[in-house]
């Protein structure tokens, strides 16, 4: 049997040969010692044997638990005067019941135990020896265990095919975080800033400063750039599923170059941040240096919209076998006593501390990040472990 519930053609032309083969064998040897009613009823169970191969080939499977019943009962009555003929079709029978995962285990069992009864209630009017009494039922027995083994074998791809689902589903999952992790990131950073540009502007259009007012605007337009050019980045980034793109490594220069266009666009939209060192830069794998850089910026993004004005702290400490990144900055006053008070305060959806946490828990090595409110300043502390 597929999944699907029907029987394969080879399988259907097995059991098609060995039904013909045993009522071949029944009609040839019936003898005039036996009465015409073991021979009925031995290809009744014959032919039920065969109408349940015909009916599963076709998927129909209404008639199969009728079917198989009636095999192994007529099959199991008359197997010791058709001298073990008709204890064919009733162990396969018995063995398609037990081995079937919609039939209870419990159902083909006791029609195991109904076939050996009766096998051994048909041999008692005959007067068949014990020891072939017992051989029938001997195959009766084998073929409960044979369909235990077949039936432990499909439990056992069932649950295969639905831990590939569950892996299919979990890795679509992570894709799905992937996805808003790294879009959040682009558009808090890049929309972000774009926000306070065009209200600067705006507040210069209102003094009646058009140069400075322009300033901003191209500002604005190489802000727009370059979260363009990030947003391509993380596209491209999605586009490579088997993260070949996340396995090379980033030197301290290039590292110390990323952090520093991160402070310069947060500068150029007003911020003022104080960065301090500590330690020797060492050479970070890509997903390290990218979830440290996430965690800089996201931390300025937040002190933007939540504390604008307020000077930040940045500290960057290479220890040995971690480097931790610490940014912090005052409390914005307004912001404590009316908290989203502006437009892009109130743009924060809590996703980015979210994602940053969810990127130094990925990395191989492990990692945390935390935030939160430390006296009287909002700190957000990130560490990657090195080794």
């Amino acid at each position: 049997m597929n999944q699907s519930g029907r029987q394969s053609p080879l399988a259907f032309a097995l059991n098609l040969f060995g039904a013909l083969a045993v009522g071949f064998s029944l009609v040839v040897s019936h003898s005039g010692e036996r009465p015409v009613w073991v021979l009925v009823i031995a290809l009744v169970s014959v032919a039920a044997w065969l109408a349940r191969g015909a009916l599963a080939l076709a998927g129909v499977r209404s008639l199969e638990p009728t079917l198989l019943v009636v095999a192994a009962v007529t099959g199991g009555i008359v197997a010791a005067p058709s001298d073990g003929l008709s204890v064919v079709p009733a162990a396969i029978a018995v063995l398609a019941t037990v081995g079937t995962l919609r039939f209870p285990v419990l159902a083909g069992l006791g029609l195991a135990a109904v076939t050996l009864a009766l096998v051994a209630v048909g041999a008692i009017p005959f007067g068949t020896d014990v020891a072939a009494v017992l051989a029938m039922m001997g195959g009766v027995i084998l073929a409960v265990f044979a369909g235990l083994s077949r039936r432990q074998f499909r439990q056992a791809e069932e649950q295969a095919v639905l831990l590939q689902q569950r892996e299919l589903e979990m890795r679509e999952e992570a894709a799905r975080i992937a996805i808003a992790r790294d879009l959040h990131d682009v558009l808090a950073h890049s929309l972000g800033g774009l926000v306070i540009q065009l209200d600067a502007v705006e507040a210069l259009l209102e003094a009646g400063d058009s140069a400075a007012a322009g300033a901003r605007v191209t500002d604005a337009r190489a802000l727009a750039a370059s979260g363009l050019s990030e947003a391509r980045r993380a596209v491209a980034a999605l586009r490579d599923p088997d993260g070949s793109g996340a396995s090379g490594s980033v030197s301290p220069s290039a590292f110390s170059a990323a952090v520093d266009d991160l402070l310069a666009a947060h500068r150029s939209l007003g911020g003022v941040v104080d960065v301090t060192l500590h330690g020797e830069p060492v050479t970070l794998s890509a997903g390290q240096a990218a979830a440290l850089q996430r965690a800089l910026q996201e931390s300025l993004s937040n002190a933007r919209k939540h504390a604008p004005g307020e000077p930040v702290r940045a500290d960057l400490a290479w220890n040995t076998g971690s480097v931790r990144l610490t940014v912090s900055n005052p409390l914005s006053d307004e912001a404590a006593a009316a908290p989203g008070i502006s437009a892009l305060a109130a743009s924060g959806g809590g996703h980015g501390l979210e994602g940053m946490r969810e990127r130094f828990h990925a990395l191989p090595l492990g990692g945390a990040a935390t935030a939160g409110v430390l006296g009287d300043r909002f700190t957000v502390t990130a560490e990657a472990k090195l080794s």
